[in-house]
């Protein structure tokens, strides 16, 4: 249990995550009922780290840290829920986001390869409705055909939940949010779940994780 605080003590040093969360008003209250905390029972955490990358480590916290939803925290460390249920593949998508975090430059020219500007700017008032992500928080925003923003918006402002989101699409040139994927994305990528569309990192976390051996 003092391991895993230490853990998560030490990853918010490196991302600053909760901090970024609590500063930011729809965010923050979209976390409002969740225990941000490790689980009692850590034994499954070793189990993991049995099968991962020698530097990755794993906590696994309690069933309602952000939203019951796996994520990774630093620059190598997998946060899984307690009882989750599809460890295998859960894990296989977490490292790929930690081999995003731990090469930058590796990704940020995947993303030029496949059509993306990286790290595009928005305005404000669209950005502080977007759902924060520990996965991508480290190239928020990208543009597809460097015009295109896929944009993770909570479906009430009023009551932000964490598990109910809208993709939505900011149009660089005409300065609006657009309620459809734009043709060129669906014509390269074809149609996709939410949570493969919310941001280039996940569309390829999700695409490898079914992979036996990984090739980038």
């Amino acid at each position: 249990m003092e391991e895993a605080k230490e853990l998560l003590a030490k990853a918010e040093e490196e991302d600053g995550y909760r901090i970024w969360c609590k500063r930011d008003p729809l965010n923050n209250l979209a976390r409002r009922s969740h225990s941000y905390v490790p689980w009692h029972d850590q034994s499954e955490a070793r189990r993991y780290e049995e099968i991962l990358e020698d530097s990755v480590r794993c906590v696994i916290m309690h069933p309602t840290a952000d939203g019951g939803m796996p994520h990774t925290r630093g620059k190598n460390l997998i946060c899984i829920p307690a009882h989750w249920s599809s460890p295998q593949s859960t894990l296989k998508h977490e490292l790929i986001h930690i081999h995003q975090k731990q090469n930058p430059g590796f990704w940020r020219t995947k993303l030029l390869d496949n059509g993306w500007q990286p790290d595009v700017e928005i305005p404000w008032e669209v950005a502080r409705r977007c759902r924060l992500n520990p996965d991508t928080m480290s190239l928020r925003f990208s543009a597809y055909a460097g015009r295109y923003v896929p944009l993770p918006l909570y479906v009430r402002e009023d009551k932000p939940d964490l598990r109910e989101i809208q993709v939505r699409w900011f149009d660089l040139e005409e300065e609006r949010v657009l309620m459809d994927a734009p043709y060129e994305f669906i014509k390269k990528f074809g149609h996709m779940n939410t949570s493969s569309m919310e941001h280039p990192f996940e569309y390829f976390a999700y695409k490898y994780e079914s992979n036996t051996r990984t090739s980038f």
